[in-house]
């Protein structure tokens, strides 16, 4: 009976056991996006979710889009309840139905092989371990960064090819953790991903659903340089010129980093993307948030030309915007200063 104890306490002592990567709560959940630029001009974006709201224990879903140079998308999705799907203690390994995502030491793989659909993606980031992940938002949400313009390898194809298409760029993998429903949380966030060659960053403002707002930028200057990830938090974000495209979501299209010695803004582009996040979740979930406001993801081009007084130049040039509405864009007047907790 000792011995048995013994091993029980060992075993809540182990490092996957203290971390547990699905919070509690009934509206709890954690995703990983991916973003994904090939030199031949092709873009893939992707989320894994696993979700503790709607009915059972659990539900999750795989979604994304391959965004072709001649504008063709193929859009990809898997939604599985409770029992339906695969995911490991520490969250290294998930399987919904034709959609995995395997995070190792050496390599993170996503991969779609949906013949129902006509689809085939698999993507290869090269990774740094797992622990060295680095945290951009504590609280909740709390937001982490996993990978910066990673070298990636990809094979793709759809219904239509003769064969299968080889393709190489790099790709950033964020992780996103929340205890309450989300939507109760953040009501908007954008991500300006900047992918190598020239290097790599990331740009992140979030509003929160009480008004204040928080920001994190994130570079590194040239993959293999040996100079490692250099990080700072702007006092804000200034998001100007607000205006929609053919009737759709207002977007601002001026980013402007306001204190941390950054001078330059990101300016955005033709919008590429719009679609209702929701869409890929199991049925029954998705039948509990038509209730509510319908939330919005977009993608959009970029341009950042962000220099820091301290660092000089940081990568600069094209880069991809991502703009998450988890509830209608409010009146800028309404928005208070950043929470300096962040």
């Amino acid at each position: 009976m000792r011995v048995r104890l013994a091993l029980l306490a060992l075993a809540l002592a182990a490092p996957g056991a203290r971390a547990q990567l699905l919070p509690d709560g009934d509206c709890a959940g954690v995703y990983w996006d991916i973003t994904a630029a090939f030199r031949s001009g092709d873009r893939v974006y992707a989320r894994v979710l696993v979700t503790r709201a709607g009915p059972g224990d659990r539900s999750a879903a795989g979604m994304g889009y391959w965004l072709e140079p001649d504008g063709t998308q193929t859009r990809f999705q898997n939604g599985r309840g409770e029992g339906d799907f695969e995911i490991s203690e520490s969250g290294d390994h998930i399987r919904i139905g034709s959609t995995r995502l395997e995070l190792g030491d050496h390599t993170t793989v996503f991969e779609v092989d949906n013949d129902k659909r006509g689809v085939k993606v698999r993507l290869v980031l090269e990774a740094t371990p797992r622990s060295a992940a680095s945290a951009i938002f504590a609280g909740d949400p709390q937001v982490d960064l996993l990978g910066l313009g990673r070298h990636t390898s990809a094979r793709v194809w759809r219904t239509g090819m003769a064969a299968p298409r080889e393709l190489l760029g790099f790709a950033t993998i964020v992780r996103t953790r929340h205890r309450a429903c989300e939507s109760e949380r953040s009501a908007q966030r954008v991500d300006v991903h900047r992918l190598p060659p020239g290097g790599a960053s990331l740009l992140i403002y979030e509003r929160l659903a009480d008004g204040s707002e928080r920001s994190w930028l994130g570079w590194r200057i040239a993959h293999g340089s040996g100079v490692g990830l250099q990080t700072l938090r702007p006092d804000a974000v200034a998001l100007e010129d607000w205006s929609a495209a053919d009737g759709g979501t207002p977007l601002p299209h001026r980013l402007r980093p306001v204190g941390g010695d950054l001078r330059g803004e990101v300016v955005i582009g033709a919008e590429r993307l719009s679609v209702d996040p929701l869409d890929a979740l199991p049925r029954l979930l998705r039948m509990l948030y038509w209730f509510g406001t319908r939330p919005r993801r977009i993608w959009a081009d970029a341009t950042s030309d962000l220099a820091s007084g301290a660092s000089g130049a940081l990568p600069q040039g094209a880069a991809i915007a991502s703009f998450s509405f988890l509830r209608p864009p409010e009146d800028r007047s309404q928005i208070r200063s950043r929470d300096p907790g962040g």
